[in-house]
């Protein structure tokens, strides 16, 4: 208790929007508060904004090849920015605050059965440049608040980057399909043999590289693959 209040004292709480002091606790300041978007109903297959709950129609005609995608928030406002500052900006302290967005789909997945969760994984390279795999630092981050209400297994290696894609930006879905195609290997199939498998990530975009990885994971043996992001974007 008395080194959680002088690290308190020493390192307050910062808004991972904008930087400003905030309760600790708190993840954003009342003013970036307002631009975060938590979303609500999902389609289960493509984890965008779709009022049933079911199927969307692009989901029906063309389906992703993993059994479900969840995602906590709508990208962008002062969560895109923190998610910049988290991923280039060299601030791995704001995977606890954002991590915390996580916590409930975790649990939830955890309970509907799943096995184990991996992180979409960084290149050697990229993760060389930038020092760590934000995807991999959420899911840690989630660890003490997932065992005192559903433990999941963190399988960092379940999955590993093979392929130094380039930058994905603003490409189209087929030309981010076509960059990530065989960008990923399963180094150890008997992990992922016979059981059911969450990829995490902190933006699903157009769904190119989660959907890459639950080829990649069915092809090795799992027999069901689900999908979370922080953060979807709606366009």
């Amino acid at each position: 208790m008395l080194l959680n209040s002088l690290a308190a004292i020493l390192w307050p709480a910062r808004c991972a929007g904008c930087n400003a002091f905030v309760p600790e606790g708190t993840p954003f300041c009342p003013a970036c508060d307002l631009s975060v978007v938590a979303l609500g109903t999902l389609c289960p297959g493509c984890a965008m904004p779709f009022e049933s709950g079911k199927l969307c129609p692009g989901c029906l005609r063309r389906p992703f090849p993993f059994a479900r995608a969840m995602a906590a928030l709508a990208y962008g406002g002062s969560l895109a920015q923190a998610i910049l500052r988290f991923k280039h900006g060299d601030s791995r302290h704001l995977a606890r605050p954002l991590a915390g967005f996580l916590v409930p789909l975790l649990t939830q997945a955890a309970e509907r059965g799943i096995d184990l969760a991996c992180p979409v994984p960084l290149h050697p390279r990229r993760l060389r440049q930038r020092g760590y795999n934000q995807a991999l630092e959420l899911l840690r981050a989630t660890s003490a608040d997932l065992s005192r209400t559903g433990r999941l297994p963190i399988v960092c290696d379940a999955l590993v980057r093979t392929v130094d894609t380039p930058a994905l930006g603003h490409g189209s879905p087929a030309q981010r399909s076509l960059a990530v195609a065989r960008a990923f290997a399963v180094p150890r199939p008997a992990r992922v043999a016979g059981r059911r498998v969450l990829v995490v990530d902190d933006v699903m975009t157009t769904g190119a590289t989660l959907a890459e990885c639950a080829r990649t994971l069915t092809f090795a043996g799992a027999v069901e693959v689900w999908v979370l992001a922080l953060a979807r974007a709606l366009r």
